[in-house]
């Protein structure tokens, strides 16, 4: 007994598993930095959608209706790959020498020294941003439709009292509307959590491709334990981490609801 509890913690911590509890860092950047921008774009796009201006509006509306019709696992491969190509254009139009672009065999990109040759760092930033502008879509009509929401004649009140057109926006309009936003804004984060399963589309090392290299097959005792197909055991490990995480987020969310009704609309609550 004490000799199989032995074997089992030298197993679950030697270097390819604590690889692999290092590797949820990943997942849980990629979920808080991707859930910020995507309130930062929804700000942005339901500004857009609520301005007087016809262009902005048409902008913030084809921003929420377009982003939102395209499958995530499509935009989050099509977004990084055309930044990175654009960088490497215009790094090349700055650094190629007409000699290198003759020399230039292939395709892309124009020339070797205008190759950006992307880490782990890079790809999680660039997975961040597309769950934040996929998701920004989502949150931007959950936060257009909050601040349509807030009672009109408060916002004639404020601007009576003098405020300007930015005042009565980001300190009446911005300020009550979370009331009515923040219930939506939590299923969005919730669905951002959820993408965060496709980070290994990227290139990425996350949780899910350790759990599926983990508990694959492997025959061959030079290269770790023999086992069968153990991929369940290590999914149902994620299964929990997802669980968890959603607990965590309602109570928060929950909290968070709370204070921001707190003294405002009670009609809202």
């Amino acid at each position: 007994m004490i000799e199989d509890l032995t074997f089992w913690l030298g197993y679950i911590t030697n270097g390819k598993h604590l690889t692999w509890y290092a590797s949820f860092q990943f997942t849980i950047f990629a979920a808080v930095v991707g859930g910020v921008l995507a309130v930062v774009f929804g700000l942005l796009g339901a500004t857009l959608k609520n301005s007087r201006f016809l262009p902005l509006r048409l902008v913030g509306t084809f921003y929420s209706s377009i982003v939102r019709g395209v499958p995530d696992v499509l935009f989050f491969l099509f977004f990084p790959l055309a930044f990175e190509q654009a960088v490497e254009w215009l790094a090349a139009t700055q650094i190629c020498s007409p000699e290198a672009l003759a020399a230039q065999t292939a395709n892309w990109p124009p020339c070797r020294e205008a190759n950006w040759l992307l880490g782990t760092t890079e790809y999680l930033m660039l997975a961040s941003v597309s769950l934040g502008l996929v998701y920004g879509a989502f949150a931007t009509n959950v936060i257009h439709g909050a601040m349509r929401a807030v009672p009109h004649g408060q916002l004639e009140a404020a601007r009576a009292y003098g405020m300007s057109a930015a005042q009565v926006l980001w300190r009446v309009h911005i300020r009550q509307m979370w009331v009515y936003a923040l219930p939506g804004l939590s299923n969005v984060w919730m669905l951002v959590v959820k993408a965060t399963s496709l980070l290994s589309l990227l290139q990425i090392a996350d949780i899910v491709l350790w759990a599926d290299r983990l508990g694959a097959p492997n025959f061959l005792p030079t290269v770790g334990l023999v086992h069968g197909d153990w991929r369940w055991r290590y999914y149902l490990v994620l299964f929990v981490f997802y669980i968890l995480v959603t607990l965590l987020s309602e109570k928060a969310f929950n909290a968070i609801i709370r204070r921001a009704g707190r003294g405002i609309l009670s009609e809202a609550q």
